[in-house]
Order: structure tokens, then sequence, then C-alpha cells
């Protein structure tokens, strides 16, 4: 009996411990805007890239270090883009002929895992923080949809990513910044800003050498998010 007690009391001390680890795991979601962008020079003034919705689903690991610091590491499923509306008369890629207001939407999918550290600015139960890092962004898949006045339903088109002049698209290390409050060491709120360079492709057939007459490369914003997330923690 006396065995069986010390056993029980080993094991409540064993999972006390645990709970007061400096370790952290859990779960993090989050939804916002991406891909704003300056018009280029050589296109109509009356053209700009505006931001689309984006979202996020991931987990993160996170360890307390002294001074206020923390580290985390993040594993982040991100779904971003950009979309490039054109009011004045622009000639169709999908149909041929020109058109009026074109609206074109690019979508990308990718996973982020970026190495963060962050400085808790008071030592409470809700404590307030700010962090910044980077990591590789490695994207799987990106598609292009377009719609106008003469194609008023939307048509999409998926990215080459093998062809060897949109290899550059497939990674990438976006820097994050972050603001958040952490409550109770469970839940985080945070609002986050991801910037990474402008990416240049082609949407193409084939892999086949770029001579006069292919299609011009397309730009897209995808990079640049505004995040808005919340995380839990299962080890407090």
């Amino acid at each position: 009996m006396k065995s069986l007690l010390l056993f029980v009391l080993c094991i409540a001390q064993s999972f006390f411990c645990f709970g007061q680890s400096n370790f952290g795991f859990g779960f993090k979601a989050g939804v916002g805007y991406s891909g704003w962008g300056k018009t280029l020079s050589a296109d109509s003034p009356e053209a700009a890239y505006t931001p689309t919705g984006a979202k996020a689903l991931g987990i993160f690991a996170s360890y307390k270090l002294p001074y206020r610091l923390r580290g985390t590491v993040e594993a982040i499923f991100l779904q971003s883009g950009s979309q490039y509306r054109n009011e004045s008369a622009v000639s169709s890629s999908f149909v041929g002929a020109p058109s009026n207001a074109a609206e074109v939407t690019y979508r990308v999918s990718r996973v982020y895992a970026p190495i963060r550290l962050s400085y808790d600015i008071l030592n409470t139960k809700v404590t307030p923080y700010v962090s910044w890092g980077f990591g590789p962004s490695f994207v799987q898949q990106a598609s292009r949809s377009h719609r106008d006045d003469l194609s008023p339903n939307e048509q999409s088109e998926n990215l080459n990513l093998e062809a060897s002049y949109n290899r550059e698209l497939r990674l990438a290390f976006p820097m994050i910044s972050s603001a958040g409050v952490r409550i109770f060491e469970r839940l985080t709120l945070e609002a986050s800003l991801i910037l990474g360079r402008k990416f240049y492709y082609r949407f193409q057939a084939d892999d086949a050498v770029c001579y006069e007459g292919c299609a011009p490369p397309e730009l897209s914003y995808n990079n640049r998010v505004i995040m808005f997330a919340a995380a839990y923690n299962i080890l407090p």
C-alpha cells in the first residue's frame, strides 16, 4: 500500500513539474489579408494590386529563455495571394480580345516555418509581447483566376512550378514581426506582418525557352501578409 501511495505521489509530482515546464506546444490559426503593392510603371495608372484574403493553420513549439525571452518554431500551412485590377481597356490572354475591368487573382498555398524570438514586455498573468523572426516558405501550389467584361465567369489556371523560369517561387525566406498578448500561458492573440520579396513568374504550357512573343512575366505580392491569429498552448 505504501509503495502504491509513493508511486501515485511520484506520478502527481511528475505531472506538476511537467506543467511548470518551460516548454510549450500547441495549435495556431489565423485569417488576414495579403498581396498589396504598387502598380508597375509600365501599366495603366488605373491599375492596382489590392489585398485579397489569407488564412493560416499550423502548430508551434516554444521554449522560455532568460530575460523574458522566448524562442518559438512554427509550421504553418498558409494560403495567400494578390489581386490585380485594371479599370482601363486591356487585352485578355484568355479570350484574345480587348475587354474592360480585368480582374486577376493569384492564389498561393505554401508551408511557412519561421523561427521567432519574442520579448515579454510585462511579467504578468496577461503578458503583452513583441516578436521577430524569419524562416523558409515552401510553395506547394499556385494558380491564377481571371474575370473581365467578356468573360464574367471566373477562369482558373494552375502555375507550372516545375518550369525552370518559375522555380525561384518555390522557396523564399519572408520575415515576420508580431505583437500580441499571452493569457495565463494558455491562449495567445497576436497580429503579424509577413514581408517577403515580390515574385515574377510565367504561365506557360511547357518548359520551353521563352523567345520573343511568349507570355510576359506576371507579378504577385503573395509574400506580403497581415495576419490576425490565435494560438492555444496545451503544455502551459
